[in-house]
């Protein structure tokens, strides 16, 4: 089973880069359904002592701020190349978009992530894994929680929560998805402390990393 990792076109992380550091600053959300962008602060950037606007327009007194309806924040518009720029053709191909795109949330991700401030705009992937596909899994191939979780070194309980999607733990959800969608990773993870299972179960779960890995290359 692949997870194929896709770019998500409403969504944008925005950096604040220093000369020793990059700060998570917040989101740029664009709703379709209302055709209006929104941004949102992250809450420990607007409360350090060095936090700046990305804009004058949009100021550091609320977390949240909306765009007018079909109209992007001027703060950004900035950041995106005229289409008049001879250059602009250019800009896009070393992007590998087309000169045509009209998305402003790929094109700042893309010719507009980074420009004169120290502000970086970042796209956002994602995948479509779901943490019941591990039960799936499990059950194609007749294994047990018990199993599973000795082999990629979980308790028992854990794996329970995240099966049912009752887990809150954000470290261990995105080690389990790293597992699960990089074959790499589940195999060397195997490789320590696969041992702990039966060699029956560890032969179906190399077998099956592997021939993911064979559909990767």
């Amino acid at each position: 089973m692949n997870y194929p990792i896709k770019l998500d076109e409403n969504r944008l992380q925005i950096f604040h880069e220093g000369r020793k550091r990059r700060v998570f600053v917040g989101e740029l959300v664009y709703d379709k359904e209302k055709d209006k962008y929104e941004l949102i602060y992250d809450k420990n950037y607007v409360n350090s002592k060095k936090a700046i606007p990305i804009g004058p327009d949009l100021t550091l007194f609320k977390l949240r701020h909306r765009s007018e309806k079909g109209k992007l924040f001027s703060s950004f518009i900035d950041r995106i190349p005229d289409k008049s720029n001879p250059a602009y053709k250019d800009y896009c191909k070393s992007q590998g978009i087309s000169p045509n795109e009209k998305n402003q949330i790929i094109l700042l991700g893309s010719i507009g992530t980074r420009g004169p401030s120290s502000f970086i705009f970042e796209p956002v992937y994602s995948s479509e894994f779901n943490p019941i596909d591990i039960r799936k899994l499990r059950e194609k191939l007749n294994i047990t929680q018990h199993d599973i979780a000795e082999a990629f070194d979980l308790s028992k309980t854990t794996l329970q929560r995240i099966e049912s999607g009752t887990s809150h733990d954000l470290s261990t959800l995105k080690r389990v998805q790293m597992l699960f969608e990089f074959p790499e990773a589940a195999l060397w993870q195997l490789k320590q402390t696969g041992s702990r299972v039966h060699r029956d179960v560890l032969a179906k779960l190399i077998k099956h990393f592997e021939s993911r890995l064979a559909t990767f290359r």
